[in-house]
């Protein structure tokens, strides 16, 4: 198991800053939103302001369970906000470029009006997902041992299931760790979640064996509002559209009380089921 905290710190190193990718966060390889996790926290600490305000990650290549070397450039400073450009290297190949704002706390518009979708039941009232897995075969990854989620419309048979709608809301409480008082590190709950959504609605209007997979070619996330009094997540994703070897996806971040904590995006590259790695 994990600690979001503690596996996504960077620390600096000369001209540079220095993290490692922990095998806890495996999904085929390290987790997309995981990585640019790592690229957030570095940010945060280049720049010093007290907030993310979003970050836009491009996935360059598949990256390994090993020390990276992350290069940032603070790009422009104003009085209220920084914008920084994040590269993380891995053995001098590129994995990831991304751009990030921080921002101080301040006045401004001050309205709500997006409707939250559902609401979904209280997460204490359903069993967690890994007591609904536990007679299931199949290959289980780290990754899913850093969260306690709970499913409101658990499929029983998954196999014998018809095609249905690409969207799916859920609930999410990070393990062992569900909160931080930093916001940086606590948007990172944010951005793992929005990333992961993306591929689990994509496959829900398709029946049968599937031959494809979708690595991440890009996330982002927008860092609207502050969840770290919530331990649980509602996480909503939808995949609207798949076409031509891509699916666009996109993912909105709740707390417990109905707040918008954070949205945003990502695009997934159909490769063959072949090729997916173990």
């Amino acid at each position: 198991m994990g600690n979001l905290a503690e596996d996504t710190a960077v620390r600096r190193r000369d001209d540079h800053y220095r993290g490692a990718l922990s095998e806890d966060w495996r999904i085929w390889g390290p987790q997309g939103g995981y990585i640019a996790s790592v690229a957030l926290r570095a940010a945060g600490q280049a720049c010093g302001r007290p907030r993310p305000a979003s970050i836009n990650a491009q996935f360059c290549r598949a990256g390994h369970f090993a020390p990276v070397d992350i290069i940032v450039e603070v790009l422009r400073e104003t009085r209220v906000a920084s914008v920084v450009d994040v590269e993380i290297r891995q053995d001098g190949e590129l994995l990831l470029k991304a751009a990030v704002w921080g921002v101080d706390d301040l006045d401004g518009l001050e309205h709500h009006s997006h409707t939250r979708p559902g609401p979904l039941p209280d997460p204490e009232t359903l069993p967690p997902t890994s007591e609904r897995m536990a007679d299931e075969s199949g290959p289980s990854y780290p990754f899913w041992q850093n969260l306690d989620n709970r499913q409101p419309h658990w499929i029983e048979d998954w196999d014998n299931r018809p095609a249905m709608p690409a969207e799916r809301g859920e609930w999410f409480r990070f393990l062992p760790q569900a909160r931080f008082d930093d916001p940086w590190v606590d948007a990172c709950r944010s951005l793992v979640l929005i990333d992961v959504g993306s591929w689990p609605v994509a496959v829900l209007p398709h029946i049968g064996e599937l031959d494809y997979f979708a690595p991440t070619t890009e996330v982002t996330a927008r860092f609207i509002g502050d969840g770290r009094d919530d331990e649980w997540l509602e996480s909503w994703a939808w995949a609207p559209r798949a076409t031509g070897g891509l699916i666009g996806a996109r993912g909105e971040i709740w707390s417990r009380d109905g707040r918008l904590i954070a949205m945003g995006g990502s695009t997934l590259l159909c490769r063959p089921a072949a090729r997916r790695p173990d």
